[in-house]
């Protein structure tokens, strides 16, 4: 009998120590807009925003004074498009131009410092993260061999994230969230040449 009440302390104790650790839970799907940033001027001049699309899932982990730790694990399309002269098939004189889109997919890690502020009508929060990039795959429209992308590395950068959270009576907590990504290392560098990310990233999530 002893045991069997043991048990059930621990059991209460743990999911009460439980509940006041884990916040809030959710997911976000967003539209990602990306390019990146070469040292190379002459790249540089030619790159212009690409889309994407994100996916990821979040908790929020503690709470004190409306302050709360919120990881994250994400997935993201970054990259670039690049205007580029097209050619006739029997002739090198330009015939006009076209687009071709440059992919780096990653997994992201952010864990956000998150600030909330209760509203009239909603909830709206402030984010800052420190974050790490995983690269998954690079590839481009000119279907290059997948050794282009070789030395292309894993990143360190930052998100800045604003969002609002509407006060709905309907079971659900949908919220809305803009963030701007920024990255500290470069995904790649030569001597003449280095890379970075930048991304501005609108999503629509719910919390649970």
């Amino acid at each position: 009998m002893k045991k069997y009440v043991l048990c059930f302390l621990v059991l209460v104790f743990s999911s009460s120590s439980f509940a006041q650790f884990l916040q809030g839970y959710g997911f976000k799907i967003g539209y990602v807009s990306s390019r990146q940033d070469y040292t190379f001027k002459i790249v540089d001049d030619l790159i212009e925003w690409k889309s994407g699309f994100s996916v990821s899932v979040y908790a929020d982990l503690f709470s004190f004074n409306n302050f709360s730790i919120s990881p994250e694990l994400k997935y993201i399309q970054k990259g670039w498009r690049g205007e580029f002269v097209s050619t006739g098939p029997e002739s090198p004189e330009p015939i006009g131009k076209e687009y071709k889109d440059f992919h780096h997919n990653y997994l992201s890690i952010p864990i956000s410092l998150k600030y909330s502020m209760d509203l009239i009508i909603g909830k709206t929060f402030i984010k800052i993260a420190p974050r790490y990039d995983i690269r998954l795959k690079s590839y481009d429209d000119f279907d290059s061999p997948s050794s282009t992308y070789k030395d292309f590395k894993n990143v360190f950068g930052g998100t800045l994230s604003l969002g609002f959270m509407p006060k709905l009576d309907i079971g659900l907590n949908p919220f809305v969230e803009i963030s701007y990504h920024l990255d500290f290392t470069n995904s790649f560098s030569i001597p003449n040449n280095s890379i970075k990310n930048r991304a501005i990233e609108i999503s629509l999530g719910t919390e649970f």
